[in-house]
């Protein structure tokens, strides 16, 4: 597919990579904010064809209304049964014959009800929705009973566990780590360290909302660390050797990993100017 054309030019740099910043005559870069019910979706990215997933249906949407190809980049992926309240992307777009505004209402009006674009609006032509994302947040909930209209956007385990248990350790993820033991290991990945800028247990009756931000997070991460702190809370696994597992990586393996259907992506930052 051709470059689409932006009005200004420039090159950035992401490690070692060289990313070309696209120039709009025609185009113009938009950013879409993209709430979606997580559970009959193969994930956001686009993957082989007959796979459900979030990425793909809006782009393909896009592409039916403006009768041209959308290739839609989200500010990171989300595994299968994974919801988002506020998913951030971007889009280069020609919108000769239709408004912004326009857009929106018939891009809604052609998503099914389990995915809707909340905002859409013109950008900066340098704006990227993954590699300006400074943090992203995420919130992971538990009950302790069944809750009938819950139970696609919470776990509950069958069994009991301590909190106070898991509160001894669950600061201990805030820092720089490296999160080896908890998310799975993909080719070309290397160092797993982020920055954990808040993690909280909170308690409310019987439920729990776990919150975790971070500026980056690893293939399954959040449910990993649901996971251990699970373990954690049932004895399976001890105060000291959760705290090896941050510390020690390479010495200490995988941990349980919680179910995604309680996970859900709340929003996304990003610095207050793009250039």
């Amino acid at each position: 597919m051709d470059r689409p054309r932006l009005r200004s030019h420039r090159l950035i740099r992401f490690g070692d990579a060289v990313s070309d910043v696209l120039q709009p005559t025609e185009r113009q870069r938009y950013k879409f904010v993209i709430e979606f019910d997580g559970a009959d979706f193969s994930g956001w990215q686009r993957q082989i064809k007959g796979t459900r997933t979030v990425q793909e249906v809006i782009e393909n949407a896009l592409s039916q209304i403006l009768q041209q190809k959308v290739t839609l980049h989200g500010s990171g992926r989300t595994d299968a049964g994974v919801h988002a309240l506020a998913q951030i992307a971007h889009a280069d777009l020609h919108l000769s014959t239709i408004t912004p505004q326009r857009l929106h209402l018939a891009l809604n009006s052609l998503l099914p009800k389990d995915v809707q674009a909340l905002a859409l609006e013109e950008t900066s032509p340098y704006f990227h929705a993954r590699f300006d994302a400074m943090s992203r947040s995420y919130r992971y909930r538990i009950e302790r009973i069944e809750r009938p209209l819950l139970r696609r956007f919470a776990w509950t385990p069958q069994h009991e566990w301590k909190d106070d248990h898991i509160q001894e350790v669950v600061n201990q993820l805030t820092g720089r780590h490296c999160f080896k033991s908890f998310c799975l290991q993909r080719p070309g990945e290397e160092g797993y360290f982020c920055q954990i800028l808040e993690a909280k247990w909170e308690i409310e009756d019987a439920s729990v909302n776990f919150w975790i931000t971070g500026d980056r997070f690893f293939h399954k991460m959040v449910r990993s660390i649901v996971g251990a702190l699970m373990d954690v809370g049932r004895g399976r696994l001890g105060v000291e050797n959760f705290r090896k597992l941050l510390h020690e990586p390479e010495k200490h393996g995988a941990v349980s990993i919680a179910p995604p259907h309680g996970l859900t992506l709340m929003r996304v930052d990003y610095p207050e100017q793009i250039p």
